[in-house]
């Protein structure tokens, strides 16, 4: 997979396809605790319509960690993502975030709107809505969730930190369920984890940001996931303008992974086109 350096940090993305000859590019931006695997069972319904890019963000898959003295942030990633599309769009893209990358997302089109054509958010992690929102319990739930993930990742409690992790967001019993492989994987980015977890919290969006988005933009959320996420996307739709929202049906917090199909109808569904076909894309799915 392509390579480059943004503000000294050597990063890794998948791209798939070319920029122009009449196809956008969708750019993907994947959850904490992953990398641009995240995406191997949406790209192979993308891949045929749009030039795909999906960077591993910091600190995850093949991108190098963070190691500055101050805490990272969203919008450290966000200047990641620019950098990375710098070298390989040529132009606005269809951005496309899910969870942490969601976060993310909205900070790049926040602080650079000429870049995105158009926005999808799945379930993004924007937690400090909540409180503005008066959310005060729900709030205070995922703060609570955080800090005892980073309490177990700092005492290097790595498989409790994973187990709260992945249960959480997929239901008791997911962790036991991966395979040993995937539980590898994931622990060996707790320490990245446990500084995005720490991000959430450090976000500035407010709602009168998102009243300033004007790309249309969609939001999407899984019939059966958290009452947090589900609050979150509400806001959204509230305060966005001209703000599109899609339950999708039978989805917990992970439906690029469980529902992969029907969130890429969606993505193509709002960046324009209608999607048809789906190949494997075998160096994705080996990933």
């Amino acid at each position: 997979m392509p390579r480059c350096r943004v503000n000294g940090v050597a990063a890794q993305y998948m791209e798939i396809g070319t920029a122009g000859k009449g196809r956008d590019t969708v750019a993907l931006l994947h959850a904490g605790g992953t990398s641009s695997a995240h995406w191997r069972k949406t790209v192979p319904f993308l891949q045929e319509a749009f030039h795909l890019v999906a960077p591993d963000l910091i600190g995850f898959g093949e991108t190098q960690g963070w190691e500055q003295p101050r805490e990272m942030t969203h919008d450290d990633q966000a200047n990641l993502v620019r950098g990375v599309l710098g070298r390989a769009a040529n132009g606005p893209v269809h951005l496309v975030g899910h969870s942490y990358g969601g976060a993310v997302a909205v900070r790049l089109a926040l602080r650079h709107p000429e870049l995105v054509k158009s926005l999808v958010l799945i379930e993004p992690v924007l937690t400090p809505l909540l409180r503005q929102a008066g959310e005060d319990i729900l709030f205070e739930a995922e703060r609570r969730l955080a800090y005892a993930f980073i309490a177990d990742a700092e005492a290097g409690r790595s498989v409790s930190a994973g187990r709260r992790f992945i249960d959480h967001h997929s239901g008791d019993g997911t962790w036991e369920s991966l395979s040993g492989n995937a539980r590898y994987r994931f622990l060996s980015m707790t320490r990245d984890t446990a500084a995005a977890y720490r991000s959430n919290f450090s976000n500035p969006t407010t709602m009168a940001d998102l009243r300033t988005l004007a790309m249309p933009t969609l939001t999407m959320c899984g019939s059966r996931t958290t009452e947090a996420y589900r609050r979150i996307c509400a806001i959204l739709y509230r305060h966005v303008p001209g703000c599109r929202a899609v339950d999708l049906e039978g989805a917990a917090h992970m439906a690029p992974l469980t529902h992969p199909g029907q969130v890429a109808d969606e993505i193509a569904r709002h960046a324009g086109v209608c999607v048809r076909s789906a190949r494997p894309l075998a160096r994705l799915d080996a990933a």
